[in-house]
């Protein structure tokens, strides 16, 4: 038997059919229509596990970021393992509710919560705000005093770190967005200090996404263990830390990743004789390895100067290639013994962005034969869209034998 671990430890070859846990992809292309996301659990309690593992001095509390996916199996396989989420939207937060989620082990982040939203995350009585400005705070006390509440707030430090991410996903640089200027923080403490209805309990931070460096993290981390210091120096109770998430995943071949163990390391060693509530934020960690997409080649197309392979998914499936020019690794469902052949591996979108890999080699493909898209349990289904007016693909969840149809 042959693993495709590098990408999905439950993603593997036996004589020469793949297979997704202990079901062969052939039988599930034949039983439904294609594109299908097909989802390991195994594969998503491994990746909860192994994170909270690689801790030794910290016990951090884990809220995944329920952008990455908000399918509701998702919700419910985390939650019942303990998990917090993290959201960014009412919908969010109402789904994560319902799902069984712990109001206690809710964070709101985001830069652009609506007073409706503000309003509804005090009323339930979530853990905490995530707060990104000023302006923000000071309306988040007009509506606390109108309710007579307190809520808990972190304060979102930036930086001023690059992520050495992909422009559109980094976070924590003083250009971007997203959270308050060091400079600020302290004079934002002694603003609230004595406000009745804003418990502001400590900082936060996230500096982006898909990150492969240990030196981003590291280097963030020292700044705003700095910063803390400093508030403490000043008088000021400091007892919780949300370091955000932001953890790299392969994707194909080229990709090298972040070792857990030496990120877990790093908090371990900065923050471990602070007294401090740590809270992390993993999104794309725990469930991007757990995804693929099931596809069918519709059909192979001779071009002039290159062989063109379409298949049945599109950029309305998984947009990531299109948006940052992500290459997802593509592997065929049936082993042939032909020799490799270069192809544009393209979808059938209206749309010359619509292209998931150029100049890949893979054994010939005819019409009707299965590829497998790794890598696609975050950012993929949630940022789908029904463009062309295509129809939603379907998801399923596996676990060892047996599967699951998703009414997300």
């Amino acid at each position: 038997m042959i693993k495709v671990s590098e990408y999905n430890k439950f993603l593997s070859y036996n004589k020469n059919k793949l297979f997704l846990e202990d079901i062969p992809l052939e039988n599930l292309g034949e039983k439904f229509d294609t594109p299908l996301f097909c989802y390991s659990v195994s594969q998503i309690e491994h990746n909860f596990t192994e994170l909270q593992k690689a801790f030794k001095k910290v016990k951090p509390l884990i809220c995944y970021a329920l952008k990455a996916n908000f399918n509701s199996n998702i919700i419910k396989i985390l939650s019942n393992l303990g998990c917090g989420i993290d959201v960014v939207s009412d919908g969010e937060l109402q789904k994560s509710l319902k799902n069984g989620v712990d109001n206690q082990k809710i964070v709101f982040s985001g830069v652009g919560k609506t007073n409706k939203e503000i309003e509804i995350a005090i009323k339930k009585n979530i853990k905490q705000i995530n707060v990104e400005s000023i302006e923000e705070l000071e309306e988040i006390a007009i509506i606390c005093k109108r309710l007579n509440r307190t809520i808990n707030i972190c304060l979102r430090v930036n930086p001023d770190v690059d992520a050495k991410t992909h422009e559109k996903i980094s976070t924590g640089r003083s250009e971007d967005k997203f959270g308050i200027s060091d400079k600020k923080v302290l004079e934002i403490f002694k603003k609230f200090k004595s406000n009745k209805f804003i418990k502001i309990k400590g900082l936060s931070m996230h500096i982006g996404s898909q990150i492969v460096l240990l030196e981003p993290f590291s280097k963030a981390f020292r700044k705003i263990k700095l910063q803390i210091l400093k508030l403490r120096r000043e008088g000021f109770e400091v007892s919780s830390l949300d370091l955000g998430g932001g953890v790299g995943i392969k994707y194909n071949d080229k990709n090298k990743i972040l070792d857990i163990k030496s990120y877990a390391q790093v908090i371990d060693e900065l923050f471990s004789d602070l007294d401090l509530e740590i809270i992390i934020e993993p999104g794309r960690y725990l469930v991007g390895s757990s995804g693929i997409i099931l596809s069918r080649v519709i059909r192979t197309k001779s071009g002039d100067n290159k062989d063109f392979v379409i298949i049945d998914a599109g950029m309305d499936n998984l947009i990531r290639p299109a948006l940052y020019g992500a290459e997802h690794k593509i592997i065929p469902v049936k082993k042939k013994q032909t020799n490799l052949k270069s192809y544009d591996i393209v979808g059938p979108i209206c749309e010359t962005s619509d292209v998931f890999i150029k100049k890949m080699k893979i054994h010939r493909l005819n019409s009707d034969d299965l590829v497998v898209i790794c890598s696609t349990g975050a950012y993929s289904s949630c940022m789908a869209s029904q463009y062309n007016l295509r129809k939603p693909a379907k998801e399923i969840f596996i676990k060892k034998k047996k599967f699951t149809l998703s009414n997300n």
